[in-house]
Order: structure tokens, then sequence, then C-alpha cells
């Protein structure tokens, strides 16, 4: 079975109006988070490692940020133990390498402040405390990781990497051969949205009864179903990181993308090739048609979840989040699009 490019109009229109009429209940009810206690400062450790001079200053980083020094010394730019006598040599040659200097001063002039960044998280982060009041607000700051990871998560603390946030027409990217599609990402109306996504992959890891495609699928549609939750002002669009024709094309197309997985017998392969085929960002999903958008199997896992947490509206976020029975999601959601 091949998917086609032919959209029947009437359809398209009927699968877009009842995605209008509903696009509002498809995830849970808006809850009131005015009064939950929530304050975001972005600690600016960009600004404060890039002013060092000396070892004193060095010691005062050291201290002022015992926690995030050695993770990003050791997993983010890989200079090793930041305790080691001679650090601060090593140290020196990465913030005083023309680039990195170039890249700093750019991040500098891109986010002189990170406000709407801090009341973006803000909010999102109210609605984590709203529905896992156990849970720990994150320390976040920011840094400049030489285009490493974007988003640096460990217990407690959240590293947000600025210099990959400088805007997909940024000469870096560029320079780096980026390809187009990671750069329309790239921006900085992402950072908070990729900081939530980045925590609810880290807090709720993948840990299926099997690892196949199905699995994956129906995991990532549960992480971007905690993503809305937390930040309801975001679309489906938004969440997926997609353009509206992009998510209009999913929609029109969801029928003929389900069949297809079908049709090759890959729903339930633990392959892994081909599971990241359906999973991966990239210029548009292998196998299918180059007007659809990547990470089609993310889209649809989410619908299955919707479809599953619409017949089941006793059954919280707190126990989808922990559910890793991904075949009894899949069935008790009778999912058919």
């Amino acid at each position: 079975m091949q998917l086609n490019h032919y959209r029947n109009v009437n359809k398209s229109l009927l699968i877009l109006l009842i995605g209008f009429l509903f696009s509002c209940n498809s995830g849970p009810k808006r809850p009131d988070v005015s009064d939950i206690d929530v304050k975001v400062k972005i600690q600016r450790f960009d600004q404060e490692l890039f002013s060092i001079k000396t070892n004193s200053d060095l010691k005062l980083v050291r201290q002022r940020y015992a926690e995030v020094l050695p993770l990003y010394s050791n997993k983010v730019i890989g200079l090793g133990d930041s305790n080691d006598p001679n650090y601060m040599e090593y140290l020196n040659q990465f913030l005083s390498d023309s680039t990195m200097r170039e890249v700093a001063d750019s991040v500098a002039k891109k986010f002189p402040t990170l406000n709407k960044v801090e009341k973006e998280l803000e909010m999102a982060l109210k609605h984590l405390k709203y529905y896992f009041p156990e849970k720990r607000i994150p320390d976040c700051y920011s840094q400049i990781s030489g285009f490493n990871q974007s988003i640096v998560v460990a217990q407690n603390i959240v590293g947000i990497s600025l210099d990959k946030y400088l805007g997909k027409d940024c000469a870096f990217y560029s320079y780096l051969g980026t390809p187009m599609y990671a750069r329309g990402n790239m921006i900085p109306e992402r950072i908070a949205q990729d900081v939530i996504l980045a925590y609810a992959l880290t807090e709720f890891p993948f840990q299926a009864h099997k690892d196949d495609l199905i699995s994956n699928m129906i995991y990532q549609g549960k992480v971007r179903y905690f993503v809305q939750a937390m930040m309801p002002d975001k679309s489906e669009a938004d969440v997926m990181k997609y353009s509206q024709e992009e998510l209009d094309w999913c929609e029109v197309n969801a029928e003929l993308m389900w069949g297809y997985i079908i049709e090759q017998k890959h729903l339930f392969t633990t392959d892994y090739r081909t599971v990241i085929k359906y999973i991966n960002d990239g210029p548009f999903t292998p196998g299918m048609p180059q007007e659809s958008p990547s990470r089609t199997g993310i889209w649809i896992g989410w619908q299955i979840v919707k479809e599953y947490m619409a017949k089941h509206p006793k059954y919280s976020i707190n126990q989808l989040m922990l559910e890793n029975d991904y075949a009894t999601l899949l069935r008790e959601s009778a999912y058919q699009p």
C-alpha cells in the first residue's frame, strides 16, 4: 500500500471542521493555577562563566553553581573534572576561543533578558505543581553549550543552551550545516516548551514491556499529552513543532498513515531503524510522501492517548505518565482513524 497525494476535498473539510470544534477538548480540562506559588528566575550562568578572568572568579562560580559546573564541564563541553588543578587553564582555552567569544556576544545580544521565557516557564511549572504537587520545581540556568545539547536535565536542575535558540537564520547554524528543518525550531519561542518536553522525557522515562514501534509511538504521544497539559495555550501544531499545514496533512491522511504502518507490518516491529524513521526528526517521514512531516509516529501515538483518555475520564494524567502497558492503552483506546 502506498500513501498518495490525493485528498478528498469533502473529507478534508470535515476533518478540519471536527478538529476546530474539538481542539479545545483534546487534552485535560484547563485548571485554575492562579493561587499556586511558583517563581522562576533563570540564573545567567552563561554570562557569569564568560566573565571569569582569574582563579578567584572561578572559585566564586564554583561556589555559586556547585551542582551546575561539574555537570556542564563533564557532560556539555567535555572539559572534565572542574576540581582538576589545571581546570582554569582548560576553561580559559574554551572561553578565549574566538568562535566561542563570538557566540557569547551573539547570545548576549539576542537574550539581554530572559523575561519572556521565565514567564512562560512559570505558568507551565504552576501546572506541573497542580498535577504533581509532590514534584520539586527545578532550578533553571542558562548556558552556552558549544552547540551541543539544547536542554540538559539533571536532578532538580535544568540547563538551557541559549546558543541553540539564536533563530533559524543564525549564521552559525549555516556554518555547522544544520539542516533547515531543524533550524526552524531553533528559535527563542521554543525554549520553554523544550524545557517541559525534556523534563517529561527525564522524569517519565521509556520503560515499556516491549521496545516496539507502537510502544514508542504511544510513549512519545503521552509525553506530548503531558506537554499540552502543562502548557494549555499551546496548539497541537505547536506541541508537535509542526506548521499548521503539516498538522492538516496528518489529520487528512491519518487513515492512510495508520493503514500503511499496519500493512508494512511495522506496528509491532522491534527493528531500531524502522522505529526511528517514524519517531525522529527529519524533512519528512521516510516511506511517506515528501509532503508529510517527520515524527508522524509521535502524532499518531498522541491521537491514541487522547482517545484512551477520552474513554477513561477518571484516569488522571499522573496515572497516564506512570503507565507502561502500551498494548493495553492501544487496545482500550479503540483507535480507528
